[in-house]
């Protein structure tokens, strides 16, 4: 009985204050923080390219670029992909490559038709708002954990201010970073739960539309 009760304590322990020993939290906190950069550039780009193709197409220009635009969408799925992958640690297998057509307007189709592209167009416009958000929640979440968790240093120097409380001795500072060490821990946890389901939102949006089931295990 004593040696399942301690299993179950180092399980309970492991399940709470695991992700502050795992490589993988922090590299999905790096993961979360480069989405706000990328998710802008991406934006600016998708939106600039569309609309300057768009005004062209009445004169032909527009069709090359927006093939241009096109091929960069897939080429740049292909890059977060990459990312999503060995940062994340999740498997997105490689989708099947578009059939080389002969002539403008038989490659122009096969990309314009083909379902990756525009999985691969909308995953990209998307990182924008998933990137405001992540940064937010990154940033804030840090920010106020580790600003409680050094309270008790700072006590003397600055005064923490609530608003609806103001902490302003010793024994405040110390139960507010206590405080502070629990908030860093379930943000931790936060940042990785929406790590995974963006990285499930990558497998499917970035992947094949029909991935190669995984063979049973003997």
């Amino acid at each position: 009985m004593t040696q399942t009760a301690t299993a179950a304590d180092r399980d309970l322990l492991d399940i709470l204050f695991g992700p502050a020993t795992q490589v993988q939290t922090y590299l999905n906190v790096l993961y979360l923080l480069l989405a706000f950069p990328l998710g802008i550039a991406y934006f600016v780009f998708l939106i600039t390219g569309i609309s300057f193709a768009a005004g062209m197409l009445i004169i032909f220009i527009g069709f090359p670029i927006l093939y241009l635009v096109l091929m960069a969408c897939r080429a740049l799925g292909a890059l977060e992909r990459g990312m999503a992958s060995s940062m994340l640690n999740i498997r997105i297998p490689p989708p099947a490559a578009v059939p080389a057509k002969p002539g403008f307007w038989q490659g122009f189709k096969a990309i314009f038709a083909n379902t990756l592209t525009w999985k691969s167009f909308f995953y990209l416009l998307l990182k924008f708002p998933f990137g405001i958000v992540s940064f937010v929640l990154v940033v804030t979440t840090l920010a106020t954990s580790i600003g409680l968790i050094l309270a008790p240093l700072t006590i003397g120097i600055t005064t923490l201010d609530f608003g609806w409380w103001q902490v302003d001795s010793k024994d405040e500072a110390t139960v507010w970073c206590l405080v502070g060490v629990v908030l860093l821990i379930l943000s931790m946890h936060l940042m990785n739960g929406l790590a995974r389901v963006w990285g499930r939102f990558a497998q499917i949006m970035l992947g094949p539309d029909d991935p190669v089931p995984a063979a049973p295990s003997r």
